[in-house]
């Protein structure tokens, strides 16, 4: 049953994100807190569906030329220290708040 939930709210969030270009996160997180899923399970599925998505779509625009390859390696550096930061700092805080 929660692997056709999953399914089905992957589908929709998909289909909004790829029409407006975002949303996919807001959606599928809505979603699947409307189906009682607990907030860490959404949010965890969210962000490993999220790598694959956004994966195809880096490997997508670089095959079309569409990446200033000395913007990404400007940027590859301060993005994975403040990535790290933001994930250190969220796991610290307590669940219950």
């Amino acid at each position: 049953r929660k692997l056709i939930i999953f399914s089905l709210v992957g589908f929709f969030a998909q289909l909004i994100d790829g029409s407006l270009g975002m949303a996919f996160g807001l959606t599928s997180s809505s979603l699947l807190l409307a189906y009682g899923v607990a907030p860490a399970n959404a949010s965890a599925s969210i962000h490993m569906a999220e790598i694959a998505t956004t994966a195809a779509s880096g490997i997508s625009h670089y095959k079309f030329g569409n990446v200033e390859k000395g913007i990404v390696f400007r940027l590859m550096i301060p993005g994975m220290i403040s990535a790290f930061c933001g994930a250190a700092f969220l796991s610290s805080i307590p669940g219950d708040l």
